[in-house]
């Protein structure tokens, strides 16, 4: 796994929407670095881009700012990545639901993108921690 100058397979960022193209440049090194074909790549980067975005959108609005970090682990068949933040949990059962969105919709379809993106999603929020791992399974 590539190296950042946090810590072996982390990174953290600021919550903003700039720092989520820092976050998707080092999964894409990861996926470089581990041999992962261009397409489940390409999957791994929409559906992180699309819950750092969330985050930084609904989870920190209105507490003034927080980081999003990030966690990869290659393993042979498959690549695991962990999204930890302090912002607004998202609702109960909010990622085991298909939603049916407008096509024309401006908001709403980062969870559909999401779970056609990952082969397993699993999300926890305990003692103000919010924990979002995907897994695209190789």
């Amino acid at each position: 796994m590539p190296r950042s100058r946090d810590l072996p397979g982390t990174l953290e960022v600021s919550a903003d929407l700039l720092e989520v193209r820092r976050l998707a440049a080092f999964l894409r090194e990861a996926c470089a670095a581990a041999g992962v074909e261009e397409t489940a790549a390409f999957d791994c980067e929409l559906a992180l881009v699309e819950a750092a975005n969330n985050i930084v959108e609904h989870g920190y609005v209105g507490q003034g700012g927080g980081t999003i970090a990030i966690e990869i682990r290659a393993e042979q068949d498959r690549m695991n990545i962990v999204l930890t933040d302090r912002g607004s949990p998202v609702p109960k059962d909010f990622f085991n639901r298909c939603r049916i969105v407008p096509l024309d919709a401006e908001e709403g379809r980062g969870c559909g993108i999401i779970q056609s993106c990952i082969d397993e999603i699993d999300y926890s929020s305990q003692g103000g921690v919010n924990r979002l791992t995907m897994v695209k399974r190789l």
